[in-house]
């Protein structure tokens, strides 16, 4: 506001007229001061959405157009030349944008004049030199802020185009030039934004024409300045080099005049390192000063890089690989050799990494494998290895920038498995963190680079680059973990599966990889180049049918209509093969009776498919389907107890044919026996198997197979219900069964783990503490043994590695007498060592006891959940109530509580129809039972809810046959109670009368209603 206004309102306000008026202006000049103040807190936000905004209003207010005043524009540009010189970033940002719409606004072509404004270019170089100017002894960061703030207000000048635009000014086109230039050579710190600023004025400059003089002026100080040799002055040249102006460029600088020629590929590699000593071609670069140590490359390297890329693809543009390309050697020529060398600095690699991050996420997909260079792999797996590490954040960074690239274009994942896991990258994956990109690469892959993917896999399983067949077992099984965690992880089974058994895919693939080295070897005939070299050992077939096994356990709860599985797929792809291939030959061998039995089965499998492609599928024909699939695999697998059971299934089939309808007791029993050796298999496939296949059986479950799963949970859980169960003397040892577990359950080397629970519960074991405890518990029994037979043989105590110590003097041979009186001691010692033995044993029968009841209940389980309004439903429930007890092993007490109250509780709330026996005393009895079972709970207050649970379900059933049936219900719990409370220590818990008491009252009042 101007001095007169101001004095016109002091008089007008001492003579007493108007005073109104002047208050009123007096408030509008402070909300207008008010208004800036929020405007210049806006441009220095972080929000880049506020700074534009705050931005957009400056311009709008001093536009010409709403003619604001000359000393009020003079005022903001002095304010935005002030606010460049600050330590915050966002607010130099903020302010150099402001300041370069303003000046092209002001001085700008066809823009009207504002009166009285004296601001030409001259005078505002000036006033920027005036401004950031530093006087007096001020502290070091202030002289700092000063001088970027000199730097951001020349970027405005020249990015406003004020020099060009609208006529040519030459002179202060120089003049800032040579305080650009003088300032990249005489402040090292600021030389990288000095040259960005220079490099984009070349490239404003090739949209206009005429301005020759303009560009030879840039090139003439690039010389005279000495920085040339610098990675701003090769970007700065390559710029020229790439505008219309290249002609402006002086002779024997760089050869060719290109700075990327190979004659030049060593000086260009030091200069980008700046090292600037011997840089030059005459080795002198005094001038050159070099900056202190900076956490990032120079935006020269991004820019070489890129004119790289796109050099190789206007070469060839069509290119699919990075061989015998100019960026896979100029890679490996500056930034893998320079940069990661065995004598690079840290500094510099930190460089390499962040340069790998940046092209890994702007590359094409066919130049990705020439990243993977040799010493920055090197490096790479180095630094990840321990935390402690100094780049190891760096290099965490980097991996995660191979995730982002995946997840960003599924299309490049096969040139990112293939660039970690070949040549550079190496097949080996001891490296957790390599390990773990590679699963995620995998998931992020989109179907058809998954089965890109999957080839190239197979070809390292085949040549896994090693001559060792321990390291190459290693290897393949590394890559089989892998495919099984894609499997496991994979998220649009939906829209794969309609196709997924006709069309060729990466799932198809991946199976019927793991079939060719789980079962067959090659022929004489086959190629040599598909003959795995080291041989798949038999270790190593081993591991492949246990990670197929685990693929086919995921694979179960994916859903298809087709009548097809991918346990059958699997088959189909055995038998194919064995017949029809050249190059391969089945590993698997047999008897001819074993072979006669392999036979039929696969003949009645077809008979089944045929049968249901004419009619439709049927339960029973899934159930046998996937009993005969999965059996067959296990007699490929080389099981010979697998035979006997195709044998068993063979007969269980036939006796369903042939039984009349609505009588096939036989054929459902013979079922259930099956399922039951599928569920002593410790393996989590064939659980899941039994699982899926007495689904499809459950309705036609008959008394007698209800009771042969319920016999079960009565069997006591010792040794001789071992024997007694499975009709054997000490199989189903821990061994197996910890193999089995390992495969199926969890991948080695730490892989991800599917869950061994059913739909309704879990069969996990015992507690690994437990089982710590015990295992150390045996071992000092055992060590104390050994101790006591050396001490009676008088010879040395084994070692730590089994060995005993030499003992070479004669004196210890005995003769026939001493040995006839070591005879009792003997005796008792290995008395004791049998008792050992036999509390092993009798513990891990304990184990496999409560394990395979746990299976039962899951089948258990699906039957009440499935059949629930089946009046066989009503005998199942005794025998679960017993596992309930006080003196029942507690993970079987909990899973028996969780799936009564489970059951019950959700079909009570859905309102399920009710099992309607035909004899009311059948029902009544079953009532009687519970109340009896609920005096043997032991007090345990889990037993006695589920007995009350189980009782309230046999009223609901009475009830439900009739309201007359209510009185019986209360004559049964009036009897428990009267025993109850004549008895002072009773063992019934009256939570069971309590519960019926509040059933009674809730329904009354329902039914009134």
């Amino acid at each position: 506001m101007s001095k007169k206004g101001r004095k016109r309102g002091r008089e007008e306000f001492q003579e007493g007229a108007g005073a109104d008026d002047s208050t009123k202006h007096k408030r509008q000049v402070t909300d207008e001061k008010l208004l800036l103040y929020k405007l210049y807190e806006n441009l220095a936000a972080e929000s880049d959405e506020v700074r534009l905004e705050a931005a957009q209003q400056l311009i709008v207010r001093l536009s010409p157009e709403n003619k604001p005043a000359a000393s009020d524009v003079q005022e903001v540009l002095n304010r935005l030349i002030r606010g460049l010189c600050t330590q915050r970033k966002a607010a130099r940002l903020g302010f150099c944008v402001t300041l370069t719409e303003l000046l092209r606004q002001l001085l700008g072509p066809s823009n009207p004049v504002i009166e009285g404004l004296d601001l030409n270019v001259n005078s505002f170089l000036k006033r920027v030199e005036r401004q950031t100017k530093v006087e007096g002894n001020v502290a070091g960061i202030e002289r700092r802020d000063h001088l970027i703030g000199k730097v951001f207000a020349y970027k405005a000048i020249m990015q406003s185009s004020i020099l060009i635009e609208p006529q040519l000014f030459l002179q202060g086109w120089h003049e800032l030039l040579d305080r650009i230039y003088g300032m990249a050579r005489d402040v090292p710190w600021l030389r990288e934004e000095c040259g960005l600023i220079l490099v984009q004025a070349v490239e404003s400059l090739d949209t206009k024409i005429d301005l020759e003089p303009c560009a030879q002026g840039v090139v003439q100080r690039l010389v005279s300045f000495n920085l040339v040799n610098t990675p701003e002055g090769v970007a700065i040249w390559l710029a020229l080099k790439a505008s219309k102006y290249e002609k402006v460029l002086p002779v024997r600088i760089w050869h060719d005049n290109d700075p990327l020629s190979k004659k030049e590929r060593t000086r260009l590699a030091k200069v980008l390192r700046e090292n600037f000593r011997g840089s030059s071609e005459d080795g002198k670069s005094e001038d050159a000063k070099s900056a202190a140590a900076h956490p990032n490359p120079s935006f020269a390297w991004d820019l070489i890089l890129l004119k790289v890329l796109q050099m190789d693809t206007d070469a060839t543009p069509d290119r699919t690989d990075s061989e015998r390309s100019e960026f896979a050697r100029f890679w490996l020529d500056t930034v893998d050799a320079h940069l990661f060398g065995i004598s690079s600095t840290h500094e510099r690699k930190s460089w390499g990494f962040k340069l790998f991050s940046k092209m890994i996420g702007q590359a094409p997909d066919w130049a990705i494998a020439a990243l993977f260079s040799p010493n920055l792999m090197r490096t790479l797996l180095n630094q990840t290895k321990k935390d402690n590490r100094l780049l190891h954040a760096a290099a965490l960074k980097t991996w995660k920038a191979l995730q982002s690239r995946a997840e960003k274009s599924p299309s490049s994942t096969p040139s990112l498995v293939a660039g970690l896991t070949s040549n550079n990258g190496t097949a080996d994956f001891e490296s957790p963190m390599k390990a773990k990109a590679l699963e995620q690469i995998l998931l992020e892959a989109d179907d058809d680079s998954l089965k890109k993917i999957v080839r190239y896999l197979n070809s390292l399983i085949i040549r896994p680059d090693t001559t060792e067949q321990s390291v190459a077992d290693h290897r393949r099984q590394a890559i089989a973990d892998l495919l099984l965690s894609v499997i496991r992880q994979y998220k649009r089974y939906e829209g794969l599966i309609p196709d997924v058994f006709e069309s060729d895919n990466w799932l198809k693939s991946t199976l019927e990889l793991m079939v060719e080295h789980a079962y067959f070897i090659p022929s004489q005939k086959a190629k040599t180049r598909k003959v795995p070299l080291p041989p798949i050992s038999e270790v190593g077939r081993k591991m492949f049918q246990e990670r197929l096994s685990s693929c086919l356990t995921r694979l179960l709860a994916v859903k298809s209509e087709s009548h097809m599985s991918f346990g059958l797929l699997v088959i189909q792809m055995i038998r194919s093969k064995t017949t029809a291939s050249k190059s391969l030959r089945l590993v698997f061998e047999a008897e001819d009776t074993v072979a006669d039995t392999v036979e039929k089965a696969l003949k009645n499998l077809d008979d089944i498919i045929a049968e249901d492609s004419s009619t439709g599928e049927t339960s029973t024909a899934r159930g046998f389907l996937l009993l005969y699939t999965f059996t067959l695999l296990q007699v490929y697998n080389g099981d010979t107890d697998a035979v006997m059971m195709l044998n068993d299934i063979d007969s269980t089939r036939n006796a369903v044919l042939k039984s009349v309808k609505g009588s096939a007791t036989q054929g459902q029993d013979g079922f259930v026996e099956i399922l039951l050796s599928f569920m002593g298999n410790p393996r989590t496939l064939f659980h899941k198997i039994a699982v899926e296949a007495f689904t499809t059986f459950a309705p036609g479950l008959s008394l007698e197979g209800l009771q042969s799963l319920t016999d079960i949970l009565d069997t006591e859980e010792t040794l001789e219900g071992q024997k007694q169960l499975f009709a054997q003397d000490d199989e189903l040892g821990d061994e197996d069964e910890d193999m089995e577990d390992a495969s199926d359950v969890e991948m080695a080397e730490g892989g991800s783990s599917v869950s061994d629970d059913s739909e309704h519960g879990s069969s996990s074991g015992t507690s690994s503490d437990s089982e710590d405890a015990d295992d150390s518990e045996e071992d000092e029994e055992l060590t104390q043994f050994n101790n006591m037979l050396a001490l009676t043989l008088q010879t040395s105590k084994p070692t730590a590695d089994g060995e005993a110590d030499d003992v070479s003097s004669d004196d210890s041979d005995m003769d026939d007498e001493q040995m006839m009186a070591l005879d009792p001691h003997l005796s008792n010692i290995f008395k004791q060592r049998s008792q050992i033995t036999g509390k092993k044993e009798r513990k891990d029968a304990k184990k496999n006891m409560v394990q395979f009841k746990s299976r039962v209940l899951d089948l258990l389980a699906i039957f009440l959940d499935k059949q629930f309004s089946n009046t066989l439903t009503l005998n199942a429930l005794i025998p679960v109530l017993r596992l309930t007890r006080a003196n029942v092993n507690k993970q079987l007490s909990d899973k028996s509580s969780k799936l009564l109250r489970t059951v019950l509780s959700t079909h009570t709330k859905q309102k399920t129809e009710l099992p309607k026996p035909g004899d009311i005393e059948s029902a009544i009895e079953v009532l009687m039972s519970i109340h009896e079972e609920a005096t043997l709970g032991g007090g345990a207050i889990i037993h006695a809810n589920a007995c009350s649970a189980a009782s309230l379900h046999l009223v609901r059933v009475l009830v439900d046959l009739g309201s007359a049936n209510y009185a019986r219900a209360v004559d049964v719990y009036a009897e428990s109670q009267k025993r109850w409370f004549q008895e002072k220590k009773s063992p019934m818990q009256p939570v069971i009368f309590s519960q019926f008491l509040n059933w009674s009252v809730q329904f009354r009042s329902n039914a009134s209603k």
